[in-house]
């Protein structure tokens, strides 16, 4: 069929044209399934039946077609329609979306879940108005399209979806058009309504995977295969937003973008900054609570006693911890600081500057280091500026906020807007 407006060739059974996507005549009549130039992609489209329209034929594998039977052109679109019933469904032999061919000794991972468990839940919810809309993401069949992978998050909308090369997992960063950002969405040939992401920094022979490590939640890069853990089902759940879950997990995991607020301890420029001022409140059997006025009295200076960020300062929730109830202990014009856990215990730990990074502190080894000196300097009222005899008055301990994103398999939920991605073209 010949576009209007563009004038290109198109295949039989295209709604709208190819290359300018405009609305392309209805055909007089339904192609003859003899036709050899016929061409359907390997995963058709699902919708509920339309009034009075020819309910949907039930694909059945048959054996491929003759080797005359012509291929369409590269600019082969997939297209879901909404509000239009799925053409009938011919034996045609599936393209090859990707590539390389899987190695034979790479073990397939079994499904968790069984796709026609899926279909029984997803049909009742498409004809009952759920919040979970049954289609295909539009994704076209050409090795130069690339996509990002956007999110939700308030104040986070210019964020997407990153790919560390070397450590081979996800990372969330201002988008920038760097290739580590760009995906290939590829249907695959094989399995209805699935798709293989693949990374423009790595190239075809990696593909987007829930790494089999016994917890099911890390995402990451591996060798492509055929694997169900690199299969990906893309699923409308609002506007332009989507779900993004995997054929391994089942539906009951979706791909998710979440941060972590951290509070640390740094050493910064002296200034009239919230996170410079602290105050002092007496602990219950000696001691002190050290509070910032940027998180209220709801915060105070902790030291971590154990886990990932051992020795470190961070303010955590105000609570009956040992490890933030402060002893000041005079030295000089100066005091030491160390945390009545620490005292008790026995650990000889103090807050010393690190000497080797001089922005961070720490809980060190405790000794006659000038790093280890504190001294108060009054700002207003009960606050007061905390300096070392080390850096001098012209740094001062501040409370600075960061945050750490994950991208990961989580409970799926509508309501999670970390579970919100935007598939954005870029060319």
């Amino acid at each position: 069929m010949i576009c209007p407006n563009c004038k290109l060739p198109n295949v039989a059974v295209n709604r709208f044209c190819a290359e300018c996507g405009n609305r392309l005549p209805d055909p007089v009549a339904p192609p003859s399934p003899d036709d050899p130039t016929l061409y359907y992609p390997s995963r058709p489209s699902q919708q509920p039946s339309q009034p009075q329209q020819p309910p949907q034929q039930q694909y059945q594998p048959q054996q491929p077609p003759p080797p005359q039977q012509q291929m369409p052109p590269p600019q082969q679109q997939y297209y879901q329609q909404q509000q239009q019933p799925p053409p009938p469904q011919y034996s045609s032999q599936p393209a090859q979306v990707h590539a390389p061919v899987p190695p034979a000794d790479v073990p397939k991972k079994k499904s968790k879940v069984l796709r026609w468990m899926m279909v029984i839940i997803l049909v009742p919810l498409v004809l009952f108005g759920g919040a979970l809309l049954a289609m295909n993401f539009l994704v076209i069949k050409q090795a130069n399209r690339s996509y990002t992978l956007g999110d939700r998050h308030k104040g986070e909308e210019k964020k997407v979806v990153e790919l560390d090369p070397q450590g081979g997992r996800l990372l969330v960063n201002v988008a920038d058009g760097d290739k580590t950002q760009l995906w290939q969405i590829t249907p695959d040939s094989g399995v209805e309504d699935s798709y293989r992401f693949v990374n423009r920094e790595t190239g075809d022979a990696e593909s987007l995977e829930v790494i089999d490590d016994k917890v099911d939640f890390n995402v990451g890069i591996n060798e492509s295969a055929e694997d169900d853990g690199q299969l990906w089902a893309i699923t409308n759940i609002e506007g332009d937003s989507y779900q993004i879950t995997n054929n391994w997990l089942g539906d009951s995991k979706a791909l998710t973008h979440y941060k972590e607020t951290y509070r640390f301890l740094r050493m910064r420029d002296s200034g009239n900054k919230e996170g410079q001022l602290w105050k002092k409140i007496p602990a219950k059997g000696g001691g002190f609570y050290i509070v910032n006025k940027r998180y209220g009295d709801g915060y105070a200076l902790d030291a971590v006693y154990s886990g990932e960020f051992l020795d470190k300062l961070k303010m955590g929730k105000a609570g009956k911890y040992g490890n933030q109830i402060w002893l000041m202990k005079p030295d000089g014009n100066f005091f030491t600081l160390t945390t009545k856990q620490h005292d008790t215990e026995k650990k000889n730990r103090s807050l010393d500057v690190d000497p080797a990074k001089k922005e961070f502190v720490k809980m060190a080894q405790s000794g006659n280091y000038s790093g280890q000196k504190w001294k108060m300097i009054p700002v207003s009222g009960e606050y007061f500026r905390l300096t070392s005899e080390f850096l001098g008055d012209g740094k001062s301990l501040e409370a600075v906020t960061f945050f750490k994103y994950y991208v990961e398999m989580r409970k799926a939920s509508t309501e999670d807007k970390g579970q919100y991605w935007v598939i954005d073209r870029t060319n």
